[in-house]
């Protein structure tokens, strides 16, 4: 067997790649022996007297108490009357939602009862190298590790799920899966929509039986363009609906699917104002009627539903779009339009509210400043997809980057399927997509994942100053993923400091080979430090870059950093 194909399942009816039938059959065993538990109807007593409308009212993820998540199998009421076996996280679809303020620490343990491997991946959150979710992080079934980091980063909803190598797919699609939002109490003064005007949306397809049991038995065709469902899960809802006054909501949404692009936008092309990405909030908001949502991605908009009249009702859908790549053959398509969510306007609104005007600043980096290209070529070969002509290995590690350095990542897509690609540690700027004269709104921002589509490059610039170390980028098409589409990086460390001080004065020194780097200095640490430059210029003696610094009042932090642009 090839280097290419030796990540694919030997038979084509296999279900889970790299496991056999008879392993498949005993975890859904296990699955099915599970407790059977059900889900919290959110809104049921507000919505009694309205349970003849079609479809099921919509569930709100629980919010994390604790600090524990425990991913077990579980049987739960996705649909009443019918027991679904499931993975869920302290026995909730998606897992429960995860609020932490900005400049505070995040700590929870994680305890794998699943009958395989298991680890955690905290999807646009910038955390240390261990912490992360690295595939080889991965602890064996009965066993349970400790995350702890502190969250520095700006306002935004994030994610967290699977990221098992191999078997990231099907624990995401069972329901390994939950949100991350971190909150900056400093955004309030904006005036966006709060409490129960401020909702997720987690978004996922599925493929079900007459049994309501959600299949997982991706075929070789499966690996290749992805596993679609042909229907979609709001929170985990089924044909959701959601009741609503006519005033301002938020919404954040999020694409949880495996491999499905979702164009959301309104059935009668009613508008609304996209003011967040991946990263957090946009300089001010975007009115659209419509936004491409690829795997892996997020975006915050605002509905005003007060054009509606008490007793309306608007339906929020995944519009049709002509996709690029082979289909399901016969099975579920991608671009195929799709229901999402039904708003019934029930109330008027309590008082009035429009969008804010201005949002958060954000500064784009400078193209001419990049220090170096690298180009990405996402191609086929044979039954999977590769990056550079090679399938992930979990021990070689394919490049490394230096710590601070602004480079320009080139995504060129050469095969016939689409694919987000994510990247760990850092977040990143879309700066050009070709064939396009105007980067769409959804590129706005920062980012953490970039949908390419077939036969298409996209160039965008990313510095990694967060943390040092071993990390990946991949396609967020997750059977893409697992069967190999996948790359460790290394983020090498920044030079080390040698800080010598006295009484009035303070000596600093770090290696003359260190090229490009500038001394900051700040009194102290957290969220919102004010690290500044420090205007001594340093002298090369001795193999090492040397400043003196006299005169220095109280206690003070000092690093060594790339010039911002």
């Amino acid at each position: 067997m090839n280097t290419l194909n030796s990540r694919l399942p030997m038979k084509s009816n296999t279900p889970v790649l790299g496991l056999t039938r008879r392993s498949f059959m005993r975890r859904s065993a296990l699955a099915s022996a599970a407790v059977a538990g059900a889900w919290p109807f959110a809104f049921a007593p507000r919505l009694r007297a309205q349970a003849a409308r079609p479809g099921y009212p919509l569930r709100l993820p629980p919010e994390l108490s604790g600090d524990t998540l425990t991913v077990a199998p579980a049987n739960l009421a996705i649909w009443p009357g019918y027991s679904t076996a499931v993975q869920a996280i302290n026995g909730s679809v998606p897992g429960p939602t995860i609020r932490v303020r900005r400049g505070t620490e995040f700590a929870a343990r994680v305890v794998n009862q699943l009958a395989e491997p298991l680890v955690l991946h905290w999807h646009g959150l910038l955390a240390p190298e261990r912490m992360d979710g690295h595939p080889r992080d991965a602890v064996a079934a009965g066993q349970s590790y400790q995350v702890r980091f502190p969250v520095n980063q700006r306002a935004a909803t994030c994610w967290y799920h699977a990221h098992t190598d191999q078997l990231t797919a099907e624990q995401a699609y069972r329901g390994v899966a939950g949100l991350f939002v971190i909150e900056d109490p400093n955004e309030a003064a904006l005036g966006l929509p709060s409490g129960d005007h401020d909702l997720p949306l987690v978004l996922t397809d599925k493929r079900s039986n007459a049994q309501r049991q959600l299949t997982y038995a991706p075929t070789m065709m499966d690996v290749m363009t992805g596993y679609l469902g042909d229907i979609v899960l709001v929170n985990g809802t089924p044909e959701a609906w959601l009741s609503v006054d006519q005033g301002l909501y938020r919404f954040r949404l999020l694409n949880g699917s495996n491999a499905r692009i979702f164009k959301v936008g309104f059935a009668d092309g009613h508008p609304f104002h996209l003011i967040a990405t991946d990263g957090g909030l946009l300089p001010a908001p975007v009115q659209v009627t419509r936004a491409m949502l690829a795997p892996g991605q997020r975006l915050e908009i605002l509905v005003d539903f007060s054009s509606y009249a008490v007793g309306g009702s608007v339906l929020l859908q995944s519009l049709s779009f002509p996709a690029s790549g082979m289909g399901g053959m016969g099975g579920p398509q991608q671009g195929t339009e799709m229901d999402l969510l039904r708003f019934y306007v029930d109330r008027a609104a309590s008082g009035a509210a429009t969008p804010p005007t201005t949002l958060v600043p954000f500064t784009p980096y400078d193209r001419a400043r990049a220090q170096r290209t690298r180009v990405f070529t996402l191609a086929m070969s044979g039954m999977v997809h590769t990056i550079n002509g090679q399938l992930f290995n979990l021990q070689r590690v394919d490049f490394a980057v230096p710590f601070g350095d602004l480079e320009l990542w080139e995504y060129r897509n050469t095969g016939t399927e689409p694919h987000p690609m994510h990247l760990h540690a850092a977040h990143c700027q879309v700066v050009e997509r070709s064939g396009q004269a105007q980067l769409p709104p959804e590129d706005a921002g920062w980012k953490d994942t970039v949908l390419v589509e077939a036969g298409e490059t996209v160039r965008v610039l990313v510095r990694f100053d967060a943390h040092p170390g071993v990390f990946v980028h991949h396609c967020h098409n997750l059977e893409h993923e697992d069967s190999g589409m996948m790359q460790n990086f290394e983020v090498l460390p920044p030079p080390p400091l040698a800080i010598q001080q006295t009484p009035g004065r303070v000596k600093i020194s770090w290696p003359d080979s260190t090229q490009g780097f500038q001394l900051e200095a700040t009194p102290s640490l957290g969220a919102d430090a004010a690290w500044q430059p420090v205007t001594a210029i340093p002298v090369s003696a001795g193999g090492r870059w040397k400043v003196t610094l006299t005169n220095v009042a109280g206690h003070h932090f000092y690093r060594l950093m790339k010039p911002a642009f």
